[in-house]
């Protein structure tokens, strides 16, 4: 689906010489287990942690939940969803920035072409827009610890629910260039799930 559009928007937009672009964005209150029960329903997606949320230790997850991974435990301290998107010059991109409760971005999920845009566009249902902002490198960067390619997964463990990640699987050629494109832009490697 995205390989037209990207064709399509190839030719509108904006040359290097044009004024600078901007982000169009928007919100979604939503729990970090809200979130983690619906992460499974995207398919294959690029997960970015932020590189301050995987390192701290102490982080409190919402009751009921686990992480199977350390870097999977930013998406449990979720409070709100500021999603982003653009017209770059591969096409347009959209992002989530996971925002914990202080307001800081902790994690970062990128919409692929083989992501399911039904389920993406269902997670944002509740969405309330906010100011566009011009495009910067704080804006594209997200100060990653890593970049991974994966599909989630919840499983049920005896009283608690434990988030965690499988193998993308196969991904069109167009979603493997922009993945390694955005975590390129990001300044991390591109690292195959881990289980």
């Amino acid at each position: 689906m995205l390989g037209w559009l990207a064709h399509a928007f190839a030719t509108i937009r904006p040359s290097s010489h044009a004024a600078a672009c901007t982000i169009s964005r928007c919100a979604v209150p939503m729990t970090g287990a809200a979130l983690a029960s619906r992460l499974p329903l995207l398919g294959g997606v690029l997960y970015l942690p932020a590189r301050c949320a995987v390192s701290a230790s102490d982080a409190a997850l919402p009751p009921g939940w686990l992480a199977a991974r350390r870097e999977l435990s930013p998406l449990l301290e979720t409070q709100e969803l500021v999603v982003s998107s653009m017209i770059g010059a591969d096409g347009p991109r959209e992002w989530i920035d996971c925002v914990d409760a202080a307001g800081h971005p902790c994690a970062r999920l990128h919409l692929l072409p083989d992501t399911d845009y039904l389920a993406w566009d269902a997670l944002l249902s509740k969405s309330r827009p906010l100011p566009p902002v011009p495009l910067g490198p704080e804006q594209v960067s997200c100060r990653a610890s890593h970049a991974e390619l994966v599909c989630f997964r919840v499983r049920r463990l005896g009283a608690l629910d434990v988030l965690e990640t499988l193998p993308s699987g196969p991904l069109s050629a167009l979603g493997h260039h922009l993945a390694q494109e955005i975590a390129r832009a990001a300044a991390v490697e591109l690292e195959p799930a881990r289980d």
